[in-house]
């Protein structure tokens, strides 16, 4: 039977290019409070069609698509998504960004070039496409599945509250699966054993009793005697991290830890041997990394927490010009990156102390969401199917222990259910100008999910709920 469901896949690859671009052509960003509601019904609709049951549930932000099909399998599989993009208001697109369109891009073949087509309307709707395969060959699902689709540009807000809610609903699926393209440019496919969490936050320094001027910005003659609130802010964020910007140097940060174990290392040595590390350079657009070894730079971004300035404010940049002031507030925006072993509770206490200790009390700290993410190790049943379902569809994967990518991966594995990712094709440039996915590779997706379905439906190991 799933020899039928797979060639109604392969055969319905136009049909399914069509259904990503219906979701594409709806925009849906939630930073300008754009078309969530409208993209929410679309997807609760489609749910509804294809034989489960879906509905647009209100959010603390934005709505959550919950849908479920059950059809009585032993085990049920909870598949994670989320709806939203980025804006998309980069002067370089070359073609409009929500038109979906369909085009020979650079080197890559025919790509549909558009905001969404990798993250994550792509693999959102090879999930959709996957469930009407097995509809239109008339072969049962052979998992019973649950949709939890949200929007999470901003943060997840709204995730926490409904898994909390629903979690005795939730806690019925053996295995959480997020779909998400991992192959890169040359064809290498890639499996993530887990994620990261993530943490955005403000550092922010305002004139006051500990100085600075009392109103707003002055002429800058007065920074010999009048405290300078940008000066104050960057020798702040200078402190967080060592001289050469490779480690965190704040005490306590990573809190209990998470220790690299043998296998771990097993994992980065083997990525090592196998990846170019000039190709991997150039699909990153950089010239070097931080690190002097690749095996270092691979370990480092498994690893290590990244604590990146995304960007900064205070006073006037004029180009061409100049203004002399001395401004009174100066911002920084932060996003950091949770392992194992943190919190955000933990992080902003080290982070606190760490200010106070180096003589930085002015220093606000304005935390606007956080999470946590987490992994598997590769000899878990639910990886071992997803490396299977990977081998069936002829691809040989490396395999990272982690990914920097940032999901809330504890809220499901706290409900006691296995998690995993990824899946076969190319997309790249989320959250910039020429947003990709590549047509050639997205062939395999939606059959390599239903064979996946088909595997975890099988698998001896794991419960089934």
């Amino acid at each position: 039977m799933l020899e039928k469901v797979l060639t109604t896949a392969q055969d319905d690859f136009e049909r399914h290019v069509s259904r990503l671009q219906r979701y594409i052509r709806q925009p849906s960003v939630s930073a300008e409070q754009r078309g969530n509601d409208e993209i929410a019904a679309m997807l609760a609709a489609d749910i509804n069609e294809l034989g489960g049951v879906g509905r647009s549930v209100p959010g603390v932000d934005f709505p959550i698509v919950y849908g479920r099909f059950d059809v009585g399998a032993p085990r049920t599989v909870l598949i994670h998504s989320m709806y939203d993009t980025t804006p998309a208001d980069e002067p370089t697109w070359v073609v409009p960004p929500f038109d979906a369109t369909r085009m020979d891009f650079e080197n890559f073949g025919e790509c549909i070039v558009a905001r969404g087509a990798e993250d994550t309307k792509g693999p959102l709707a090879a999930v959709f496409n996957m469930i009407d395969s097995y509809k239109r060959a008339g072969v049962p699902l052979p998992v019973n599945i649950i949709l939890l689709i949200e929007a999470s540009e901003l943060g997840s807000k709204s995730l926490p509250a409904f898994v909390a809610k629903h979690a005795d609903e939730l806690k019925g699926a053996s295995v959480a699966y997020w779909p998400w393209p991992t192959q890169r440019s040359d064809g290498t496919a890639t499996v993530w054993l887990g994620l990261k969490g993530l943490m955005t936050f403000k550092l922010r320094v305002t004139a006051g009793e500990w100085g600075g001027p009392a109103r707003s910005d002055i002429h800058g003659l007065h920074e010999a005697w009048i405290a300078n609130p940008a000066q104050r802010l960057v020798a702040a964020l200078a402190s967080l991290k060592t001289a050469d910007g490779r480690e965190i140097a704040v005490e306590g940060y990573y809190g209990d830890g998470d220790p690299i174990t043998a296998e771990d290392e097993e994992l980065v040595q083997a990525l090592a041997r196998r990846i170019n590390a000039d190709s991997l350079k150039a699909e990153l657009g950089i010239a070097r990394f931080k690190q002097d070894t690749l095996a270092d730079a691979i370990r480092a971004h498994c690893f290590q927490s990244e604590l990146n300035i995304s960007g900064l404010h205070s006073g006037y940049v004029i180009e061409n010009g100049h203004k002399v002031v001395l401004p009174q507030v100066a911002t920084a925006s932060l996003d950091l990156r949770p392992l194992d072993g943190m919190s955000v509770e933990q992080v902003v206490g080290a982070m606190r102390r760490h200010l106070d200790k180096h003589g930085f009390k002015e220093v606000e700290i304005e935390v606007l969401n956080g999470y946590v993410g987490g992994r598997q190790q590769v000899s878990n049943w639910a990886v071992q199917e997803l490396l299977g379902a990977y081998k069936d569809t002829g691809l040989d994967p490396d395999i990272w222990p982690r990914s920097a990518t940032a999901i809330a991966v504890q809220l499901f594995q706290k409900l006691g259910m296995p998690w995993i990712a990824t899946c076969p094709g190319h997309a790249a440039r989320k959250h910039s100008a020429n947003e990709y996915l590549q047509l050639s590779s997205y062939r395999n997706t939606v059959p390599f999910m239903c064979r996946l379905m088909w595997r975890l439906s099988q698998a001896e190991g794991g419960n089934k709920k």
